[in-house]
């Protein structure tokens, strides 16, 4: 028996839409931030609700490598606000460092990039770079103030432009990392 093919002439304007929206699904799926976290399994992280700051210092300023427009005071700030207000939200009490059960801490990286400019797209000769691109990394750490191990260790990357409001990366980057806490509060 045998199976005559379809003879019906296929629309290339239909494949070509249907092209355009795996391909604006994939962008989307391709570009949304990733976050990352790890736990030490045999720590009762629900059960830790006592944190303190690891240093008052601030970090960003006086470790790592220099990095104007992303590693500032302000962002050290708003980082730390940001942080405050999710542990608030999952049950946490800010408490004197001896008082605490864990020791937050975070760190901020940075890669730049250049896109290398061409004469055209199939020209391996570069007219110079383009402009830098900037991708900001950050990671939130819980420390068992007892043993001084970590205990969860959360982060997220996210490509920075220069229009950004950094208030609102801030803020999304710590709620995108604080969401993969395990969280038991009322």
């Amino acid at each position: 028996m045998s199976v005559a093919a379809d003879s019906r002439p296929r629309s290339s304007s239909r494949r070509a839409v249907l092209a355009l929206l795996v391909g604006g699904l994939w962008a989307v799926v391709a570009c949304a931030p990733k976050v990352n976290a790890q736990r030490t399994p045999d720590y009762d992280l629900e059960a830790a609700k006592a944190y303190a700051w690891v240093t008052e210092d601030l970090v960003l300023i006086e470790l790592g490598e220099d990095q104007p427009n992303v590693r500032t005071k302000d962002n050290e700030r708003l980082i730390r606000e940001a942080v405050n207000r999710e542990l608030a939200a999952r049950g946490f009490q800010l408490v004197p460092k001896e008082q605490a059960q864990v020791l937050v801490a975070f760190s901020v990286g940075v890669r730049v990039r250049y896109r290398v400019e061409g004469v055209d797209p199939s020209s391996i000769t570069a007219t110079g770079p383009g402009e830098p691109q900037t991708k900001g990394t950050l990671n939130i750490y819980l420390i068992d103030r007892a043993t001084e191990a970590e205990v969860w260790h959360g982060w997220t990357s996210k490509w920075l432009h220069k229009g950004d409001d950094p208030a609102a990366v801030i803020d999304e980057a710590v709620r995108k990392i604080m969401a993969a806490y395990p969280n038991d509060a009322p």
